[in-house]
Order: structure tokens, then C-alpha cells, then sequence
């Protein structure tokens, strides 16, 4: 008896022991929650663990898309691109596949009138291009820089877009490795990643940015034919969003009357104009951090589009600025710079008329927050970090974040760009 109580009091002492050691460790915990209903925010893995579940190292969502049926589809970048889309009506992340021998799927996803989905795909954008050792040449920094890009994308074919037709295609793929049912419709530009897409209003008329060479690229469903237009812009600066990719739009939208927005040359927003067939530059300056003492070569660009329902357009650059602009009018108002760091990632209009976004550099020391926007109250909420605490089922930290878009119901849904993400939801 004696023996047993010792054992007792042994397996007592240690259970306690680690109660202590674990309530010290979720009360040293720096992350502080900044969002007082933290019932709101939720998470969702990519498929099923252990059974398709998209798979780590392959899992940065780069894409989202609301489409008119209220589904969520969304894009990787990794390894391997997956395609996968999350069903509202039965709050689950549903696989669709990867799509063979692609490593990204960047702000390219896209509805046209039918329904279907299109997907652009290239090289990953977290990938590293292996830099030469500048000063062995004659070559000044950037003109290095560019040669080692050209380089890197040399023995690339190009990005395809894709077609995946909801109506006919499997949603159920039962394995992580298995192939999503997309039609490749293609590469539009040789040795080019696809860096960028949106749609006409009409939904029968994709355009298209290409990495690294900028070329502003029409594909035409009917006819199922592309049409590049040349570069959108003939500077070659790294101002960002990282430091050794070449400056360009990473994003793409279309105003009610089909005009497609970018930013372009000296960080001037520009567009193509369908009824003469053209890409027509503005004097309107994208916000950015732009010294004008000095003798300056390099700009910001625009990282991020978003529309509300009225047609006013919002804008996030590199440099971390928000800005509303009026396609109508050609007015373009500064909304100011939410925190110090770079980088405006991702943002979205909710249906309670906030701009919702996300700040932060592609960086351990500096996470990305959260942050609203009130264009009726004018100014900025911190929503901080995203921070979902379904203790003791699990808990997850969100810290890196490319892409996000508005559900029907209003519900925010955000993808995280981590070696292991997931689909983040918020509800205002």
C-alpha cells in the first residue's frame, strides 16, 4: 500500500507539474488578441488530415475568389499548385486537385458569365532567384539583378491558364497527389509566369500581367485565343514588394465600363481601353514613399484592388498605403499609411462598407496585422493579429497573408502564406 501510495503521489506530482507548465506557457504568450469576439474567427485546413489534405511546403494560398453562387475557390503556391474552393452551405474546405507540374497560382483566379473558373498559374513567388555576386562585373546592381532574373525564368515555358467547369468537373479528389479536372487552354507569353488576372464585366474577356517582362495579355473565351499587348511598363526597378523581384502591378481590376487598371512607369496608374484597344498612361500618381530631394529612380506599386458595390475602387501598394480611387471622375485620394513597415498584402470590401486589409512584410520579426478601414468615420481599426483559440482543440497563429475576399454573407475570408496554411475567416 505503501509502494502504491508513492506512485500515486509521483504520477500527482508530475500531472500537476505540467498543468503549471502549461497555463505559464499560454499566460506568457505574446500574442495578445486584439479582436474582442474572438467567436469570429475561425480557421479551416485545406482538405482532410491525413487523407487529401493539401500538403505542407505546397499549401500558401495566393488566390481567392468569391463566385456568384457564394463558393469560395482558392489557389497555392509551394512545390506544387493545389486548386481548392470551400462550401459555405457545409463549412468545408473540398480539395480539387493540383495542377500537374505548376508551383504557383498568384492573384489569378477569375469567374466568367457561365460559371466557370479560370486559373493562371507560374513560378512561385516565394521562391528565391539565386543572385550573382555584384561588383565582379562592370554591370551596375540592377542591370545584375535583371540578367539573374532572366536567368531564372530561362528554362521556364510559361504559365498556362487554365479552365475548371464546376458543372462537370469532380469536387471530390481522394488523394493529395491526384490532378485537378482544368482544361489547359495555354501559355500566353513564353518564359513568363501568369502574375495576374481579372475579367470584363460581360464575363467573355480575361486580361492577363505577366512575370517578369510585364506584358499586358487579352485571352478571349469564345474564340479562345490571346492576344499580348506588350509591356506595361519599360523600366526595370526592385522596389518591391521583394526586394529581388522586379517592381510590377501584382494585381488587376476592371470599372464597370471594362477599362482594366494598373499601376505602371514612375508608379503611375495606367489602363487598357477596350474601345480603342489600348493601354493609355495617366498622371496619377500611387502613393508611395517617394523622396523627391533626391535624384530617384524607383517606385512603389500597387500589391492589392478591391471594389465596392458603387464602383469605387480601393488600392494597396507596396510601400503599405491604402487609396480610394474614382474611375468616373479619375480621382485618386490618399487614405494614408497604417504602420511604419512595408507592404499593403491583401484587402476587401465588406458588406458593411469597411475596407478590410492586411499590412505587413514577408518577414519573421514583422507578422502581418489586421486592420479596418471606415470611410465613413474616416481612419483605421486594429484588429491585430489573427489569432484563432479553440483551446484545448487547437490553436493557430496567422502571420503571413496574400490573399482575401468578401463571402455573400459577409464573412472575410483571408489565405495564409505559410509552409502550412489555411483558409482564416472573420465575421464583422
Amino acid at each position: 500500500m505503501i509502494v502504491m501510495k508513492s506512485k500515486l503521489s509521483v504520477t500527482y506530482f508530475f500531472t500537476l507539474t505540467a498543468f503549471i507548465m502549461v497555463n505559464n506557457v499560454y499566460s506568457q504568450d505574446w500574442a495578445v488578441p486584439v479582436i474582442k469576439n474572438q467567436q469570429r474567427v475561425d480557421l479551416r485546413d485545406l482538405g482532410y488530415p491525413s487523407v487529401n489534405e493539401v500538403p505542407v511546403n505546397s499549401s500558401a494560398i495566393t488566390s481567392l475568389l468569391t463566385a456568384r453562387d457564394g463558393i469560395i475557390y482558392g489557389g497555392t503556391s509551394g512545390e506544387e499548385a493545389y486548386f481548392f474552393l470551400f462550401d459555405p452551405s457545409i463549412n468545408k474546405v473540398k480539395h480539387l486537385g493540383k495542377i500537374p507540374g505548376q508551383t504557383g497560382i498568384h492573384h489569378s483566379l477569375v469567374e466568367d458569365k457561365d460559371g466557370n473558373i479560370y486559373i493562371g498559374t507560374g513560378q512561385n513567388v516565394f521562391d528565391d532567384v539565386p543572385l550573382s555576386k555584384w561588383g565582379e562585373g562592370d554591370d551596375k546592381l540592377d542591370v545584375t539583378l535583371w540578367k539573374d532574373i532572366k536567368r531564372h525564368f530561362s528554362g521556364y515555358p510559361g504559365g498556362h491558364l487554365y479552365g475548371y467547369h464546376p458543372a462537370v468537373s469532380k469536387e471530390n479528389v481522394m488523394l493529395p497527389d491526384m490532378d485537378c479536372e482544368a482544361e489547359d487552354l495555354g501559355i500566353p507569353v513564353a518564359n513568363n509566369s501568369i502574375y495576374a488576372l481579372t475579367i470584363n464585366p460581360k464575363g467573355d474577356e480575361i486580361y492577363g500581367l505577366t512575370y517578369p517582362d510585364g506584358h499586358f495579355f487579352i485571352y478571349n473565351i469564345s474564340q479562345k485565343k490571346f492576344t499580348d499587348l506588350g509591356e506595361i511598363d519599360h523600366q526595370k526597378v526592385y522596389h518591391g514588394p521583394e526586394r529581388q523581384w522586379r517592381t510590377l502591378p501584382r494585381v488587376l481590376v476592371c470599372d464597370g465600363s471594362g477599362r482594366v487598371f494598373m499601376s505602371g512607369n514612375k508608379g503611375m496608374l495606367k489602363y487598357y481601353d477596350p474601345e480603342i484597344g489600348k493601354l493609355v498612361s495617366t498622371n496619377i500618381e500611387v502613393p508611395g514613399d517617394y523622396y523627391y530631394m533626391q535624384f530617384y529612380q524607383d517606385y512603389t506599386a500597387v500589391e492589392y484592388f478591391a471594389k465596392d458595390p458603387n464602383g469605387l475602387i480601393y488600392g494597396g501598394t507596396t510601400d503599405g498605403y491604402l487609396f480610394s480611387f474614382d474611375p468616373q471622375k479619375m480621382k485618386l485620394i490618399n487614405l494614408g499609411k497604417v504602420r511604419e513597415s512595408r507592404r499593403l498584402r491583401c484587402l476587401t470590401v465588406g458588406k458593411d462598407g469597411k475596407v478590410y486589409l492586411m499590412a505587413g512584410e514577408l518577414s519573421t520579426t514583422k507578422p502581418c496585422q489586421f486592420y479596418s478601414y471606415d470611410p465613413h468615420a474616416g481612419g483605421f481599426d486594429i484588429l491585430g493579429l489573427l489569432i484563432v483559440d479553440r483551446s484545448p482543440y487547437y490553436y493557430w497563429r496567422g502571420q503571413q497573408f496574400d490573399a482575401m475576399t468578401t463571402g455573400l454573407d459577409g464573412t472575410i475570408y483571408m489565405g495564409e502564406s505559410e509552409r502550412k496554411s489555411h483558409l482564416f475567416l472573420y465575421i464583422p
